[in-house]
């Protein structure tokens, strides 16, 4: 069996797998003496792009047999400026690794910690950056609301946190918010929540959106973010700040079957996602790049 190299932007846990199989190998970084002797440089056959074009991933982009990048804008991005050819790009999606949560037992429970009732609502905001993916957006969104019969949860380390509660302090929250600093288990505030929101300004692909769905979770995310392009055209944002998405939170918060419905739908769909039925597309995937290398 022929071996195939792969070359790097982001080492995901994908590609950690894929380099424990036989078949496939990490193409070794040229050495300063290779360089010196102006030996020809090697490429790989498989070049997987994450993140910003630089001069190093412009090179293994051109001259990669094959690319794998994570959404369909990133795909025709590169076929437009790099002008490369269609079947030289392949998408694979973000992957992750879900815990085994019973998401209604966990539900009930933290409402009775929390002395809720159990027909409460809650909305879930998380990020490692509060302001970039959109808090201040989110923030006005629950303003905008007209149930009552919901909480909030926002997640981050300590410094978000802090900063967050004080630029929320002149808002009446009284105990509608909760803010949760450095929550170890995040992946279970996605299974408690019932709708995750996440105006972010960031482009690049949001993997939470899909945890929060694969925990049957309703979502909202902008749609200039990639992970966009898994979610229906009800939980896409024009912009974050798009003022509509108050009244479909509203609207999902009084007709739980509609809740339910979305939830159970975004489960179904995220979970094609994990990390290992995303190994196994990209088994399936090894024979269609073979033959396009041979």
């Amino acid at each position: 069996m022929k071996t195939l190299k792969i070359s790097y932007k982001v080492k995901t846990p994908l590609i950690e797998l894929l380099l424990q199989e036989k078949s496939i190998e990490e193409l070794k970084v040229q050495s300063l003496f290779q360089k010196l002797t102006f030996a020809p440089k090697q490429y790989p056959n498989i070049y997987f792009h994450q993140g910003k074009t630089d001069k190093e991933s412009l090179e293994m982009l051109k001259h990669a047999q094959v690319n794998i990048v994570n959404s369909n804008h990133v795909k025709q991005k590169l076929i437009q400026q790099l002008h490369l050819e269609t079947h030289k790009v392949e998408v694979i999606y973000p992957s992750f690794t879900p815990k085994e949560i019973a998401i209604h037992e966990a539900k009930k429970e933290f409402l009775e910690q929390l002395n809720l009732d159990e027909k409460t609502k809650i909305i879930f905001f998380t990020a490692n950056n509060l302001k970039v993916n959109g808090v201040k957006e989110f923030i006005n969104t629950i303003l905008n609301l007209n149930s009552i019969n919901f909480r909030v949860i926002i997640a981050s380390d300590t410094q978000q946190i802090t900063n967050l509660r004080f630029q929320i302090s002149k808002y009446n929250f009284e105990d509608k918010v909760l803010l949760y600093e450095n929550f170890e288990n995040i992946d279970l505030l996605f299974a408690i929540a019932d709708i995750f929101v996440l105006p972010t300004h960031n482009q690049s692909f949001a993997s939470n959106i899909l945890k929060a769905m694969y925990y049957q979770t309703a979502v909202f995310v902008p749609e200039h973010n990639d992970s966009s392009e898994l979610v229906d055209v009800f939980a896409t944002m024009h912009t974050p700040n798009d003022p509509s998405t108050a009244f479909k939170l509203d609207a999902l918060l009084s007709r739980n079957e509609d809740l339910e419905v979305i939830k159970k739908q975004n489960y179904h769909i995220a979970q094609q996602f994990t990390l290992e039925k995303e190994l196994q597309k990209f088994n399936s995937l090894i024979e269609k790049i073979k033959a396009k290398i041979s």
